[in-house]
This record gives structure tokens, sequence and C-alpha cells, in this order.
């Protein structure tokens, strides 16, 4: 009879052959950087912007503009409401 839980899983489903972890180093100046999905799409679109002769830096902080400022407008109806459910208890 098999006494310990390690022994019955063994039986089960034998442990495969655990390879060797890589080792770890701090990186260096010759590796490359991770390029992730939300990097690459942000340099497409930055590519895209700038291929349009009409796109300015005018344009560009007016978008940023309005993009915090409903950003900051969401945030202030969010806190009034939990101000709300606060006042009332």
């Amino acid at each position: 009879m098999l006494k310990r839980k390690f022994d019955y899983l063994d039986a089960i489903a034998p442990a495969m052959d655990v390879r060797q972890r890589p080792d770890l180093r701090v990186a260096n100046d010759h590796d490359a950087p991770v390029s992730s999905g939300a990097r690459t799409l942000q340099s497409e679109l930055g590519r895209v912007f700038a291929q349009e002769s009409t796109w300015s830096v005018r344009r560009t902080v007016a978008i940023g503009v309005v993009f915090h400022l409903g950003v900051f407008c969401a945030l202030g109806l969010a806190a009034g409401g939990a101000l709300s459910q606060f006042a009332q208890h």
C-alpha cells in the first residue's frame, strides 16, 4: 500500500524528466528588449500618424488633453458617487 501522497501521485502519473532550468543572469547592453504586442501596436500607430502630412504636434496635444479630461471627469464622477454612498450611511 502506498504510504505517502507523493507515492500515490507518482503511481498515477509518473513525474516527467525535469529539464534543467536556464541560468538566470542580469541583462546587459547586448540583450535585445522584448517586444510586446502593445509596444508593437504603439510603434505601428506612431508610424501611421507620422506618415500623415496633416498630423501635427498641436493635434496630438489636443487629443491628449481631451483624453485626460475625459478620464479625470470619469474619476470625478466615480469619486462623487462613492462619497454620496458614504454620506448616506
